[in-house]
C-alpha cells in the first residue's frame, strides 16, 4: 500500500490530483487510524501510468569513468609512495653504517696520531730537539690522509 505522497512520486503526478481523483472515485483508497490515504499500487497505476526515471545522463555516466580512473590512479600512486618511503628507510640505514664505520676509521687514526706524536715530559736535550724534528713531518702526513678520507666521506654521502 502507498501513501498518498508515495503515489505521487510513483506516478509523477501532483497530491492534489490523486486526491481529486480519490475523491471523484476514479481511484479506491483508504485511510488508516492516522487518517492518511492507502493507496493499492494496481489500483493507482490503472489510472495513473508509472512515471518514468529521468535518463542518466552522459556527464553522469562520464564522470563514474573518472571517477575510477582517477581511484585506480591513487591506488598507484600510494604504491609508489609506499616503494619509495622503503628505499629511503633502506638508504638512511645503509648511510648511518656507512657513517658508524667511517667514524670508527678516524678514531683509529685519531689513536695512531697520538702514538706518533706522543712525547713524554723531559728536559731537552740536543739529541730530542733532532728527534722532534722528525716525528713533525710524520704528524703532518697523518694530518693529511685523515682530511683526504673526510674529504672522501662527504663526497660519498653526497652522492648517495
Amino acid at each position: 500500500m502507498l501513501t498518498l505522497g508515495q503515489a505521487a512520486k510513483e506516478t509523477g503526478v501532483s497530491k492534489p490530483t490523486i486526491s481529486k481523483a480519490i475523491n471523484k472515485g476514479r481511484i479506491s483508497a483508504t485511510k488508516n487510524e492516522k487518517g492518511e490515504y492507502e493507496i493499492d499500487p494496481a489500483e493507482l497505476f490503472r489510472v495513473f501510468p508509472i512515471a518514468s526515471k529521468p535518463p542518466v545522463s552522459d556527464l553522469q555516466l562520464e564522470t563514474h569513468i573518472y571517477t575510477n580512473d582517477l581511484q585506480r590512479e591513487l591506488d598507484v600512486l600510494r604504491e609508489e609512495r609506499t616503494r619509495e618511503r622503503q628505499q629511503l628507510e633502506t638508504t638512511i640505514s645503509d648511510l648511518r653504517a656507512e657513517r658508524e664505520r667511517l667514524l670508527s676509521v678516524i678514531e683509529e687514526q685519531a689513536g695512531s696520531v697520538k702514538q706518533l706524536t706522543y712525547q713524554p715530559k723531559q728536559e731537552p736535550t740536543a739529541n730530542q730537539n733532532d728527534r722532534a724534528a722528525i716525528v713533525r713531518p710524520w704528524l703532518w702526513v697523518v694530518l693529511a690522509l685523515a682530511g683526504i678520507l673526510a674529504a672522501g666521506a662527504v663526497l660519498y654521502f653526497r652522492q648517495q
